[in-house]
């Protein structure tokens, strides 16, 4: 076997023990080669399934024996949680993430601990990419982007406060959900950026993208969910530009919209808001890196990445008088951005372009970084292949309109 081959995930909910061990006798045939997790515990995830299918109909809950992958990030009750640093190797949670427990009380399957990077920001971990072990499987949420993408799981956990949801799952080939910032609780998980950090998930369909957005964002009852009557196509304003196939996959999706009688027009983005973003998500990190892990800098800071340790030095310098008006910035932006997007979506490049290899590392963020600063909902769905790689599109709306996302990536979706 020389590359981890996708195939469906699992679907069949009917039985969480026959899941389970489906799930577990593919990661034994592709995890050496796709390294999606830190840990899997076979004993537990047997014990869990046999437990759920033990239950009466009338107490099975929606997701009843979905297998979902869970990033390093997020608390799991007994599992170890490292956030993808030797600083915490070994941490074990006695308590379950609010995201965690809320899809376990759905009847969800905790699959395993997925990889992330260091911090869910520096040094990667050891993923390759499902489609061509060659190549990065993106950022943070690697782990998670990778086992929805080679079919091991239908759903994961991930988390986004750059671009670590969004760019890995549009390299892996699955739905990425980064949804309106703070619309599901971070309770339980590490704290990057109280400003910027996003919960979110990935998925391999847009049917269970819409499950997972009926567990974890009850808020979003009563919000629109149906496709626009409008959408905007928003090419490149950023350094890094986008590779060909990136815009052709572009161009196809608007096509594929007004195929749908939507309107589709083309717009650029106010120049204060494309001059400033990048400033202020940076002062917004390091400023909250500083507070959040200035500890293990102080103690193990030797252990660090120079990019986490610079975050953290630079962070200590940051005024509280700078870092207000960080803050009056992202809301300024926010809301001109709701108001310039109204009831319409937004398409865009989810990436500047196909995964890069392991040697070129992980991707450029400019695509995903906007939307994480001003906590639009962005959704990445993949709509074609190039030279047997994932291509994708995103779609942003303003915040609150999540299900209008959806709608529009279930109108796009292409299992190419």
């Amino acid at each position: 076997m020389t590359e981890a081959t996708p195939r469906p995930a699992n679907d069949d909910r009917g039985s969480a023990m026959t899941a389970a061990a489906r799930f577990l006798a593919r990661a034994t045939e592709i995890e050496p080669i796709l390294r999606a997790f830190r840990s899997i515990d076979a004993g537990r995830l047997r014990a869990d399934a046999a437990a759920l299918d033990a239950l009466p109909e009338n107490r099975r809950g929606p997701l009843h024996g979905m297998l979902i992958a869970v990033k390093e990030v997020f608390d799991v009750a007994g599992y170890v949680c490292g956030w993808g640093t030797p600083i915490h190797d070994g941490r074990r949670p006695a308590a379950d993430a609010r995201a965690v427990a809320r899809l376990r009380a759905a009847g969800a399957l905790v699959a395993g601990i997925t990889v992330s990077s260091e911090y869910a920001l520096s040094r990667t971990g050891p993923t390759t990419n499902p489609f061509d072990p060659t190549r990065t499987p993106g950022a943070s949420s690697q782990g998670s982007a990778a086992a929805v993408g080679a079919g091991l799981v239908p759903a994961a956990l991930g988390s986004q406060t750059i671009g670590s949801i969004i760019r890995p799952a549009a390299y892996c080939g699955c739905i990425g959900v980064k949804p309106t910032w703070g619309m599901i609780d971070v309770g339980g998980s590490m704290p990057l950026s109280g400003s910027l950090d996003h919960v979110g998930f990935l998925a391999a369909d847009p049917k269970v993208a819409a499950m997972l957005m009926d567990v974890l964002m009850p808020a979003m009852t009563g919000e629109p969910a149906g496709l626009p009557a409008a959408a905007t196509v928003l090419r490149p304003w950023y350094a890094d530009g986008a590779a060909p196939a990136v815009l052709q996959a572009l161009d196809q999706s608007a096509d594929d919209l007004r195929a749908r009688n939507i309107e589709v027009g083309d717009a650029v983005l106010p120049d204060w808001i494309t001059d400033q973003e990048a400033g202020v998500l940076d002062t917004l990190l390091a400023h909250d890196m500083a507070i959040h892990h200035g500890g293990d800098f102080d103690a193990q800071g030797d252990a660090m990445s120079e990019r986490v340790r610079d975050f953290i030095t630079r962070g200590r310098r940051i005024t509280a008088t700078e870092y207000a008006a960080a803050l009056a910035a992202r809301d300024k932006m926010a809301q001109a951005l709701d108001d310039w997007i109204g009831e319409s979506v937004v398409l865009m490049p989810p990436t500047t372009g196909l995964a890069p290899l392991l040697t070129e590392g992980t991707g450029s963020r400019e695509p995903q970084r906007l939307w994480t600063v001003t906590g639009q909902p962005a959704m990445t769905v993949p709509v074609a292949r190039e030279n047997g790689l994932p291509v994708g599109v995103q779609i942003i709306a303003r915040r609150g309109a999540d299900r209008r996302v959806l709608a529009t990536a279930e109108a796009l979706f292409k299992n190419a």
